[in-house]
């Protein structure tokens, strides 16, 4: 059961954690020309873990959505983060991931827990807009691109936002294998309708087909949507959708669902976990994608927790692959 927090509290807290890291990333950013002519290299730059060194060859991927906390317009959403922080930077510290998608990580969210991550890059940075990031072992990839793409960003009824989603990408240098690849971190919408949700795919589709460079795509996040669904069918090419001009469209480049490639079988392969409950379910939303080539290790579903209190309303997912 997850403990109250004084709310005063949690908020003055997370303002003064807020100027702290302000004031330190001032003095740590790292600006660089990448390949990308006028785009300009942003990453968090802390010394190493001492004596961590990526070996293997083979890539760690992980997603996890850590629930939402910050202001909404003038007020400020609660969801108990000053409690949950430590159980949360438990999971990115021990799993040994090498890329990490976060969903509902807000700008107060990634300026308390930056600090806490001296071994990764960040992006965006904790100090500007958004609500999902990605972090990235300095030891190991070097940041040659990244940006921030909006699927639609007409509303689908008018007077709502549903469907205005946007995603954020990474181009990474792997130096352990020399190899370059992006990394996408999409959130999409849970209330969308299923011609929403289509049109999510598509356009997501069209954005990985017309990318500056050919090297391979890997997809982190929360579709919010099960395997039936048209987001998930149509990323792993299984459907065709209309696109906006209504002619259908396959996805370019298909793409394979890491955890069910490694768990055929799964009784459980829900990754939602309502009520903290640590509930083993079916709801399966969360995914890591990766190339159709690509040969998968291993993909698990994490349940983590310290006596009973769980880290997020969602189980993290690992999931390890090699390139072929």
């Amino acid at each position: 059961m997850i403990l109250k927090r004084d709310m005063r509290f949690t908020i003055l807290s997370l303002l003064l954690r807020y100027t702290v890291v302000c004031l330190w990333t001032n003095s740590v950013f790292a600006a660089e020309t990448m390949d990308q002519p006028g785009a300009i290299k942003r990453d968090v730059r802390k010394p190493e873990e001492p004596g961590h060194t990526v070996k293997r060859a083979s890539l760690k991927v992980m997603t996890f959505n850590i629930r939402w906390q910050g202001k909404d317009g003038d007020k400020f959403v609660d969801s108990e983060f000053a409690f949950r922080e430590p159980l949360i930077l438990d999971v990115l510290r021990k799993f040994d991931a090498d890329v990490i998608s976060l969903q509902e990580a807000s700008i107060e969210q990634r300026a308390a827990m930056a600090p806490e991550l001296p071994g990764f890059g960040m992006f965006p940075l904790p100090t500007e807009p958004g609500d999902e990031c990605i972090l990235y072992r300095l030891s190991r990839f070097d940041l040659k691109g990244s940006g921030r793409e909006y699927l639609r960003r007409d509303p689908e009824k008018p007077g709502t936002n549903i469907g205005v989603r946007d995603f954020f990408w990474v181009y990474l240098h792997d130096r352990t294998t020399g190899k370059r690849f992006y990394m996408i971190n999409l959130h999409t919408d849970h209330r969308s309708s299923s011609r929403g949700r289509q049109l999510d795919a598509v356009l997501l589709g069209e954005w990985i087909r017309k990318r500056k460079f050919s090297d391979p795509v890997i997809l982190a996040g929360d579709l919010n949507g099960t395997p039936d669904k048209p987001r998930y069918l149509y990323l792993t090419g299984q459907k065709s959708y209309p696109g906006e001009n209504g002619a259908a469209v396959k996805m370019p480049m298909p793409m394979l669902d890491t955890f069910t490639a490694a768990n055929p079988y799964a009784r459980y392969p829900g990754t939602t976990n309502p009520g903290y409950r640590g509930m083993k379910n079916r709801n399966q939303i969360d995914y890591v994608f990766v190339p159709r080539g690509a040969k998968v290790i291993d993909s698990r579903i994490i349940y983590y927790h310290v006596n009973g209190s769980y880290p997020s309303d969602h189980f993290p997912l690992l999931s390890e692959f090699d390139w072929e």
